[in-house]
């Protein structure tokens, strides 16, 4: 299978910084979000270490043995952070969140910290393949909290676990089957704090990924849009459309937020 790929990322209505990076390996294909944390000069610097160390990975055709090279990749990342903020920044803690998905003929796998999430739009039903490391998210498992009081929750900010926020880092990891038809969202809260599940599934099932794109785009920006918003789209297809060797990776202050 091949890939239609989508990405779309902006600063949004409130913030004055982009801290968030994404990355899209096509070839592999490898595609990450990282929403980084701590301002300017610290969560857009976190979420570019992710991205160009990711960007720099030779990836070899297994599967398992990829995802085992990008795990140990966001490992090396997180001990970055630690390091940047106690000579940099005076011990200031940096950090992000990432999600990043691998895709091998038909079977998928993802790593992820934090609350960027991954989605899977499949015969008309929306799932999400990650679970978040939230304050939140742990009381909704726990049965302390219902879904629909989640997401107005005071402490619906708070997260777990992310890149650099210590020395140990756990990152949760899954497989999972890919289909013709299928579409995938990753994305960083940014996008589905603003957008319901249903406007987030009847985007995916556009026919066309970047109509898709602009659609969740324009969303996010017709309302609060009190985060930076970066999501990445993209559907298995049986034959190429585009350049499969083609590489992109963006990173945040660039002079346009809204990629073309």
């Amino acid at each position: 299978m091949e890939w239609q790929i989508a990405t779309q990322t902006h600063r949004g209505n409130v913030r004055r910084f982009n801290e968030d990076a994404l990355l899209v390996d096509k070839q592999f294909p490898l595609l990450m979000i990282a929403d980084g944390m701590g301002g300017h000069e610290a969560g857009d610097v976190a979420s570019r270490m992710l991205a160009e160390e990711l960007g720099a990975l030779e990836l070899p055709p297994d599967l398992d043995d990829a995802l085992a090279r990008v795990s140990a990749s966001i490992q090396r990342s997180n001990g970055s952070m630690i390091e940047y903020g106690r000579r940099r920044l005076n011990g200031q803690t940096i950090g992000s969140t990432v999600v990043a998905m691998l895709a091998a003929g038909d079977t998928g796998a993802c790593v992820w910290a934090g609350d960027s999430r991954l989605y899977r739009a499949r015969a008309n039903r929306l799932e999400q393949l990650t679970r978040d490391h939230s304050y939140v998210a742990e009381l909704v498992r726990a049965g302390q909290l219902s879904p629909e009081d989640a997401a107005g929750h005071p402490s619906s900010n708070v997260i777990t676990r992310a890149v650099g926020a210590a020395v140990e880092l756990a990152l949760d990891r899954d497989t999972f089957d890919i289909r013709l038809g299928d579409t995938y969202l990753l994305c960083s809260d940014g996008l589905y704090n603003e957008v319901s599940p249903e406007e987030l599934l009847d985007a995916m099932l556009a026919r066309d990924v970047w109509q898709s794109s602009h659609q969740l785009l324009n969303l996010c920006l017709g309302r609060a849009a009190r985060d930076n918003v970066s999501f990445i789209i993209g559907r298995p297809i049986a034959a190429a459309e585009d350049d499969l060797d083609a590489t992109l990776t963006y990173y945040p202050g660039s002079e346009d937020d809204t990629l073309p």
